[in-house]
């Protein structure tokens, strides 16, 4: 009966559409009290789009990179370059664009990765990721090195917002991420509870005996790592529209550091960990950079303290609250 709450807290159908809701009506509520943070739930958003797809690597299959900065970069840059060079302002062939060549480098480079595991495989992403990141800081001609490149308006779905005003553009922005969010959690939602998924836990599990059951791990470990670098190019390309400005900073470590925070924070163990994490860790993050130039501190204590009072993420906490609730008011059922 636990587990089964378990399941229906943080791993079905349900809890992915309630939690969709809720962003949304959040949103014109924070506009309304506090206008300076809404923007902050469509980062959070878009953030939980990317550690989604890094849970499927971590949670489900059991590797951990340190390099999905990467796949970030590689969205952002393609929304950049394609508008600074190709004149595109729509955003949608944009996006398309992105997530292939997010799955293309997945792809080149996963043959070779992962090969490895555990922290090999971690710091040859991190090594990947730098790379890259060298490449938009260096080539400042193509890139504009540590100016970026900045980013206008963009067209969705066919209509020009250019003439509308900003904070009416941040709305519907915000509506445009969560619609493509909510279709991205429900796509997960499926993957993990398809024969995929399965396989993928158990190579996580246990990857000797997986192998001995006749899976071919290196061919699904190869799957979720493109399936992860669609996702995260996909956050990066949202990203880039809201930033204004597509930089190398997108692509530095610490921003493949804030997606495993994120991850962990929420609770890797369930589907909507990650995306709980991502919003929650967005707001730290600008409430903590609002008091003090030592933020960095401050949300490594906060981050902290969770990790010791949680070591398995703010909703497993929930989890254990709300299962405490309802056997200490009798709701759950004595067997026949």
């Amino acid at each position: 009966m636990v587990e089964a709450f378990r399941r229906e807290l943080g791993n079905s159908l349900a809890a992915i559409a309630i939690l969709v809701a809720v962003l949304g009506v959040a949103y014109p509520i924070l506009r309304f009290i506090a206008p300076g943070y809404a923007i902050y739930l469509t980062y959070g958003v878009i953030w939980s789009i990317a550690a989604l797809g890094f849970n499927l690597l971590y949670g489900y299959t059991g590797l951990l990179s340190f390099g999905h900065a990467t796949f970030i970069g590689i969205g952002a840059y393609t929304v950049g370059l394609t508008m600074k060079y190709l004149g595109l302002r729509e955003l949608e062939p944009m996006l398309v664009t992105a997530m292939v060549a997010s799955a293309a480098l997945a792809l080149a480079v996963g043959p070779v990765v992962l090969r490895y595991g555990g922290i090999f495989f971690a710091i040859f992403m991190l090594a990947i990721g730098q790379i890259l990141w060298g490449f938009y800081l260096k080539f400042y001609h193509v890139t504009g090195g540590t100016d970026g490149i900045k980013i206008g308006r963009v067209e969705l779905l066919g209509f020009d917002l250019g003439r509308i005003d900003y904070l009416t553009y941040l709305t519907i922005y915000h509506y445009y991420v969560l619609a493509i969010a909510a279709i991205a959690y429900i796509v997960m939602w499926y993957i993990v509870n398809s024969p995929l998924g399965y396989s993928l836990k158990a190579i996580r599990d246990n990857e000797v005996r997986a192998r001995a059951l006749g899976i071919d791990t290196l061919q699904l470990k190869l799957i979720a790592f493109t399936i992860s670098a669609v996702y995260t190019g996909l956050a990066g390309a949202l990203l880039a529209p809201l930033t204004r400005l597509v930089s190398p900073e997108l692509a530095y470590w610490f921003v493949s550091g804030k997606i495993v925070f994120m991850t962990i924070l929420g609770g890797a163990s369930y589907l909507i960990g990650p995306i709980v994490g991502a919003i929650i860790y967005t707001y730290l993050e600008s409430i903590a950079m609002g008091y003090t130039i030592y933020w960095y501190l401050l949300l490594g204590i906060l981050i902290i303290a969770v990790m010791i009072l949680s070591p398995r993420g703010l909703m497993s906490l929930a989890d254990s609250l709300l299962t405490r609730a309802r056997l200490r008011w009798g709701v759950w059922q004595r067997p026949s």
